[in-house]
């Protein structure tokens, strides 16, 4: 019965004189109030309302920023929330250089937030989200060094303009789409024109050397033409010339015949040819028939 008491009494006063720290976590160990060391993960005994231990997280925080609106360089409220990814590298310092370390990385977060978006206008606002991550970033990274934290990465999630700014920008943008459109379209146009106009073109050339080749033919073959019937005409003159030599040639007495006539008679117009002379002149001229 005594060990009962023993043990219920054991389970009652060891959670005053135990602690556990967990993976992830280091606790800061204090005496009287005052800081004495750093332990890890485990357990450890104190000495109830001598010792203490502060557990501090040293894990990655994802850290909300609340939505806020911001008024940028060309005076236009835009409504800003974003996340910030931190983690705690010093315990110490974000244990006893500052109260509540998260709370003043998000307040933080909200004037940076405001000094930035407030030197842009808001078309770049809304078109270099990246530019505004890495400025805050940088400047977070800087100020929460101080107090023992490392901000590893900055992200805006919302970033709108008023209901009314944001309708007139939507008609823009489909103003400007309607304004691409036609303007491919008509450079469209253009080119098919062109090329209507370069296809005419080349039909139109083709057309004419057609025509140039067909003139140049028709007048080579005329031209041939002419050549065979000067060529045929050549040929049948050479053929009486032959016939004719070869006439004269066997009827030699009737040239010398011709010839004393000519010479007899000189410049008389009149004159008495024999029979037989007349026969042989009428079958030279006949073509010997």
């Amino acid at each position: 019965m005594e060990i009962f008491y023993l043990l219920v009494i054991a389970a009652v006063l060891i959670p005053f004189f135990v602690r556990k720290i967990t993976q992830g976590e280091v606790g800061l160990r204090e005496f009287l109030g005052r800081y004495t060391d750093t332990v890890g993960p485990g357990i450890f005994f104190l000495i109830p309302g001598v010792q203490s231990v502060r557990k501090v997280d040293i894990r990655e925080q994802v850290i909300n920023v609340p939505e806020q609106q911001i008024i940028t360089k060309d005076n236009v409220a835009v409504t800003v929330d974003g996340i910030v990814y931190a983690q705690v590298t010093d315990p110490y310092k974000a244990t006893y250089d500052i109260n509540n370390v998260f709370v003043a990385v998000v307040s933080l977060a909200q004037t940076n937030l405001r000094s930035v978006l407030g030197t842009m206008e808001l078309n770049d606002t809304l078109s270099n989200r990246d530019t505004i991550n890495a400025r805050l970033l940088e400047s977070l990274d800087r100020e929460t060094g101080k107090w023992g934290v490392k901000v590893m990465r900055v992200e805006i999630k919302k970033l709108e303009p008023p209901a009314s700014v944001q309708e007139m920008m939507n008609m823009i943008k489909n103003a400007q789409s309607e304004k691409s459109a036609k303007i491919t379209a008509a450079e469209g146009y253009k080119v098919a024109m062109i090329t209507q106009a370069e296809a005419d073109k080349q039909s139109k050339i083709l057309q004419a050397e057609g025509q140039k080749e067909s003139q140049i033919l028709q007048a080579q073959g005329e031209a041939n033409a002419k050549v065979a019937i000067a060529e045929a005409n050549a040929k049948a003159l050479e053929l009486n010339a032959v016939a004719a030599q070869q006439f004269f040639t066997g009827n030699a007495v009737v040239k010398e015949q011709l010839a004393t006539i000519q010479s007899a008679l000189g410049n008389n117009t009149k004159f008495i040819l024999d029979s037989d002379i007349l026969a042989g002149v009428s079958k030279i001229f006949g073509g010997g028939k």
